[in-house]
């Protein structure tokens, strides 16, 4: 949906899409259902070459930009309100490199419009057929990859989950609150695949598939930032049960919402003409404010935590620090390094380091829980009950009755 202002010169930037080596082609309509421009109305469709763009925007008279613009053409509304126009086609023929071209149109006629909004249909095509824009040519095949991978983890961790349970008689919630995290990470990238294979036949996807599967990614990551935190406040080492700690929960919680609310405000944004991957604009900004308050947060809590310990709890704080410290560290850097690269290659970038962050959390934390190693030793798991206890609440309530007792 473009907005289109009252006045006699009007300008809007209505998508981008990176075109790949080869002939490509593009269609696209416009209708306008308020019935506030007359039927037939026609706007100019201004193509833009991405090494032209910057230069067209810096134009201060929104009606001399066409000058820098690439194969102009008139697209008309339809002859009722409400009904689409004609299509009209176009190509892009590209023999050195990929390039990303950005469309806008204009109505600089001298005749004044009301202000209303029309609805543009774009689809576009690479020389293969594919719909995928160059910066995502690598989406499909790359997220089948990694939910092949995703699947032995997971089943890796459900055999040695299972192993764990038969050497203690139960498992810790810190295994079970991993077990919902990765679960909840294998669903996310279920539904995104799905998206986009639906996107590879129609150009579109499931815009409500992309959005549940962003926001199952985003609270999955606040749970797992959460899980790590608590450990570093002491939970598992020094304090067996959550005790006062669980006044964080519910700020754990807010931070999720205000993730899912983020999420939810950028999908409902029209599309940035210099943005290219889901973590530039507010949204990215208010990620990283939230993961630097976070690491500051793990910190400060770590250090604390390794001062209230003997020489065994401060040789794991250590290695827990540098551990988690890559964790979560990993999302700055990338929003910090991603834009230096071309155009076209940040979101692949961004989204590949970002999916080996986690999956390398992923196993550490897995390693962490499941494996006789430092944290066995130092944590509370390797005190858990005989076998006969089914839940984590059979822990906490062994533990509590030991406390009673000593009393």
């Amino acid at each position: 949906v473009v907005p289109v202002q009252a006045g006699k010169a009007n300008w809007c930037f209505i998508g981008k899409f990176g075109f790949g080596v080869g002939q490509s082609t593009y269609q696209i309509r416009i209708k306008e259902d308020l019935g506030h421009l007359k039927s037939g109305s026609s706007f100019l469709l201004e193509p833009y070459l991405d090494e032209h763009w910057p230069t067209a925007e810096a134009v201060e008279d929104v009606c001399d930009r066409k000058r820098h613009a690439k194969k102009t053409k008139w697209l008309e509304l339809g002859e009722r309100r409400g009904t689409w126009g004609n299509w009209m086609y176009g190509r892009v023929s590209q023999t050195v490199r990929p390039h990303v071209w950005y469309f806008a149109v204009s109505n600089c006629n001298g005749t004044a419009l009301p202000a209303t909004t029309i609805d543009v249909e774009f689809h576009a095509w690479q020389e293969s057929g594919s719909h995928f824009s160059v910066e995502s040519s690598w989406a499909l095949p790359g997220s089948a990859l990694a939910i092949l991978l995703f699947a032995g983890f997971l089943l890796d961790f459900m055999r040695r989950s299972y192993r764990f349970w038969q050497r203690t008689g139960s498992l810790h919630t810190v295994i079970w609150t991993l077990a919902v995290v990765v679960t909840s990470q294998f669903v996310a990238q279920c539904l995104h695949i799905g998206h986009l294979v639906m996107f590879a036949q129609n150009g579109s996807g499931s815009p409500g598939l992309e959005v549940f599967a962003e926001i199952l990614l985003v609270i999955s990551h606040m749970t797992q930032s959460a899980l790590i935190f608590f450990i570093a406040l002491g939970y598992t080492l020094t304090k067996s049960t959550l005790g006062d700690l669980r006044i964080i929960v519910p700020v754990c919680s807010v931070a999720a919402l205000v993730h899912v609310w983020l999420v939810l405000f950028d999908k409902m944004q029209h599309e940035d003409a210099n943005r290219f991957t889901e973590h530039e604009g507010a949204k990215g900004w208010m990620f990283l404010f939230v993961r630097l308050a976070l690491y500051g947060c793990f910190l400060a809590a770590a250090r604390n935590t390794s001062r209230m310990g003997g020489l065994k709890l401060q040789a794991f704080m250590g290695k827990f620090q540098v551990a988690a410290s890559l964790y979560f560290l990993a999302y700055p850097v990338m929003f910090v390094v991603v834009p230096v690269f071309a155009a076209y290659l940040r979101k692949p970038i961004m989204e590949v380091g970002l999916s080996v962050a986690q999956a390398c959390s992923n196993v550490w934390l897995a390693s962490l829980f499941l494996d006789r190693g430092a944290y066995f030793e130092a944590s509370s798991l390797s005190m858990s009950p005989l076998p006969g206890g089914k839940s984590p609440a059979t822990f906490f309530k062994s533990e509590a009755s030991r406390a009673r007792d000593a009393s």
